[in-house]
Parts: structure tokens; sequence; C-alpha cells
């Protein structure tokens, strides 16, 4: 019997991890993890779009849908695992608040492929218990299930389907709090933080001498000023209409409680690895652990250049892969790899024949096992402002343009060409220097391999 488990969250940056890379949040279950199983470092959302989703996990396709396609018209894989008695189970998080958000009713159609779909509630918030929030709820269910999942004869897929970092993402008070310490030690240094953002995310503190400026900014009052953050916080997590105009500190405590939530969501993947991996000597188990989208707004902007909704804080996304039958630890591929991928991957792990899988996306367990004919991939993404291609030396973007009415067509016609954007790759990690002028046929080159993929290719 084969079990496989996939832990994903809707909204989980690669680069708040420390197996990614960064040295500031805790997250030592995800870099455990890391160390035992196979990491992608070059593994990018497809489908970022809040409306006419295909969400690649449920359908595999490669290239996002141009149109309003309904989910309910496109196949899940999971169908396709039934055709080998593979028994599938998923567990939803929801917040109590919010229930069932618009994506996730947009996805109800792949839900319903599933054999056993349970819904499982908790809440955020500051004054609540750790364990009443969504995602420790989801893994205490697991929990309770996971004796019965390998005490049966069945093979079986288990699909734990989080949130991850919420779009209000205050945690419990301890999470909350956990790096704000720091945040009230740190000053502002401006070259130091340009320095940063050229490098890396300016999401850590940055590096200075004095905490006075802070404090001051804060009009805190020695006694008292722990309690003063706090409202503050709080306060500020209520507004989320007022991100867009955060000033330097606020920002800085922003991103000081998002990165507690991404230690909270460690905290409890661990627990689920504790028992889990346990089982890995006498079973054989594949574990996928990875999320849709990278940062959410509340992070910042990083760069100069207007913003489409496709850079590399939002579709750079973990990928960490455990196969108890492979012996191929902590090791570490550069191969660009996508959601679409998991599908496919999970599909020839039960012994799909390529001819029968064609959910379009290549399966990364060859890749890991050395196959030799397998090319790098051009990987395609969109959101609500733009498509993109990124290949390993290129990240080309497409702003859509929205057709007008007749009458505003009169008055505002079209341009004759619609912006684009373009990064040089590795060296320009973080999509900051634009340079589509300098490279006039590569352009041009990417607008036809992107006209391509639109009007005719599913790979």
């Amino acid at each position: 019997m084969k079990k496989a488990f996939v832990v994903s969250f809707e909204q989980l940056p690669a680069f708040m991890l420390g197996c990614y890379g960064h040295q500031w949040i805790e997250t030592p279950n995800f870099d455990r993890l890391a160390s035992q199983s196979v990491v992608f470092d070059q593994h990018f959302a497809n489908d970022l779009s809040s409306r006419g989703n295909t969400f690649p996990w449920w359908s595999g396709q490669t290239v996002p849908a141009q149109d309003n396609s309904s989910a309910s018209e496109t196949a899940c894989f999971v169908s396709r695992l039934k055709t080998k008695g593979v028994l599938s189970t998923l567990l939803l998080e929801t917040e109590a608040d919010v229930g069932r958000t618009a994506s996730m009713r947009e996805q109800e159609p792949f839900f319903d492929q599933f054999d056993d779909v349970t819904t499982v509630t908790g809440k955020n918030g500051y004054e609540l218990s750790e364990a009443d929030s969504p995602f420790s709820r989801l893994i205490q269910t697991a929990l309770e299930h996971l004796p019965d999942w390998m005490a049966s004869p069945d093979d079986q897929l288990i699909w734990l389907r989080s949130e991850g970092v919420p779009s209000l993402p205050l945690a419990p008070e301890f999470y909350a709090t956990l790096y704000l310490d720091e945040v009230l030690d740190q000053g502002d240094d401006p070259e130091e933080e340009s320095e940063f953002v050229t490098e890396e995310l300016p999401l850590e503190p940055a590096e200075a001498d004095s905490e006075e400026e802070l404090d001051d900014a804060l009009d805190l009052e020695e006694d008292d000023d722990w309690e003063e953050l706090i409202s503050a916080v709080v306060a500020l997590f209520q507004s989320p209409e007022e991100w867009g105009d955060l000033d330097d500190d606020e920002r800085r405590m922003a991103r000081a409680v998002y990165a507690g939530y991404v230690t909270l969501l460690d905290q409890w993947l661990g627990r689920f690895l504790d028992s889990l991996l346990e089982y890995a000597e006498q079973h054989s188990i594949l574990l996928i652990v990875t999320a849709a989208r990278g940062g959410s707004s509340l992070l910042g902007p990083v760069r100069d250049v207007e913003d489409w909704g496709l850079f590399e804080e939002t579709t750079h996304v973990p990928l960490l892969i455990f196969d108890s039958g492979n012996q191929q630890q902590g090791n570490r591929r550069q191969f660009l790899s996508q959601s679409a991928d998991i599908p496919a991957t999970l599909s020839a792990w039960w012994g799909l024949e390529p001819v029968e899988n064609t959910v379009g996306g290549a399966d990364l367990l060859a890749m890991i096992a050395g196959q030799e004919d397998m090319s790098e991939p051009v990987i395609h993404a969109a959101s609500d402002e733009a498509v993109a291609i990124r290949t390993p030396e290129f990240y080309y973007l497409l702003r859509r343009i929205k057709q007008p009415s007749v009458a505003e067509h009169e008055t505002h016609p079209l341009p004759e060409t619609a912006p684009v954007q373009l990064y040089q790759k590795p060296s320009d990690r973080w999509d900051v220097y634009e340079q589509h002028s300098q490279h006039p046929e590569t352009v041009a080159a990417f607008a036809e391999l992107l006209n391509t993929k639109q009007t005719g290719s599913t790979s």
C-alpha cells in the first residue's frame, strides 16, 4: 500500500522560510523536512488570478485559462487516480469568521472529486489559544485520523488544504508578538535598507544602533510602550484598506506580525511531521509540502516599477518532496517547476502511464531520479493584471489590456503594443531591474511564444 500526503498552503512565500534562505524567521520544522527531502529552489505558481482560475493543483493545466471558464468544466486528476483504486481524502481548513472564501467556492467542483471531504474550522485572533487557530485545528484533525489512514490496506491520497498565512494574519499573542521586540530594538538606517532591498526582500528589521527613532515615531513611553505597541498592531490589522499607506515603522511591525504567523504554521507542521515520519520506515510514503501563492500586499513594495501581481515574492513558492523510498535527502534542485507539476507527480507515483497522464505538468519524481530526457520547462503564469513567461534566463511579463467599450474606444484608442517588462535571471533575484528596452529581440520572441501558448498549447 502507498500513502501520499499533500500539505498545501494557499499563501506562503518561499522567502519566509529558513530552508529558502531566510535568516530571521524561525521555521525549524520546514527546515527539518527540507533536510530529509528534495527541495525545489525554483518552484513557481501558475495561476494568481481571482476569477476564472484553473487551479493547476487540481487540473494540472500549465497554462491558466484566459477566460472565465468554470472549474466544473475541467477534469480533476483525482478522478484519474480512482482508476488505480486510490482512495482520496481532502481536509479543508476554513476560518470561522470567513467560512468558505470565493476561491474555495470556485474550487468546489474539484473538491467533490475526492471520496471524502471534511471541513475543519478554526479562528484567528490575538486573544485566542493557538490550538484554536485554523491550521492547528486542521493538524489536530489529521493526527486523529492518521492511525486509521495508515492501518488501511488501501492506497490513499490525503490532501490537507490550508489557507496558510491569512489575509488578516493576526496570530494568537505568543506568535503575534514573537518578533515585535526585535522591531522595537531596531532603528531605521535608510542606506542599510536600500542595500538590503537589492539582495533580499526587506522583511527583517533594518540593522541600526538606536531604538529611539521607532519609539518616538510610535509615541511610546517607557512604562507602557509594549501595551501601546500591541494596541497599535491590533488596530493596524483591523484596517487592511490602509495597508497601502503604511509608513516604514508600521510596515516593519506588520512584517513582524506576518512572520509570527509563519512560525505558527511551522510549529504545527512539525507536530504532523513528528507523527507521520514515524511510519516512514514501514510504509511507502510520499509527502509534498507546497503553496499556491507567495506574499501579500501587507509585505509592501520592493521596487519602483509598476507591480502587476506576478513578481518574485508573489510567484515564488516552496516545494518540498519527501519520498520514503528515495535515498536522496537534503538535496536541492534548480530545475524550474510549477504548481501544475503536482498532479503529474502524484499520478506517476501510482503508475499512471504517460499516455494516461494528460495533466500537462512534469513528473518531478522522474526528475529527482535523474532521467536525462527531461528538458527545462517554460513556466507560464497569469494574474488579473498580467500574463508571464519564465525561463532559466529571463522573466517576461505582458500587461493585460482591457477592451474598451465602443464609446471609450473613440476617445481612448488602444495602444499599438501592450506594456511589457523583462528581467534577467538569476542575477536579478527580485525583479528589480526592468530591461525590456535593452533586449527587443528577446521581447519579440517571448511575445510570439506567449501567443502560441495561449492559443493552442496546454503544456
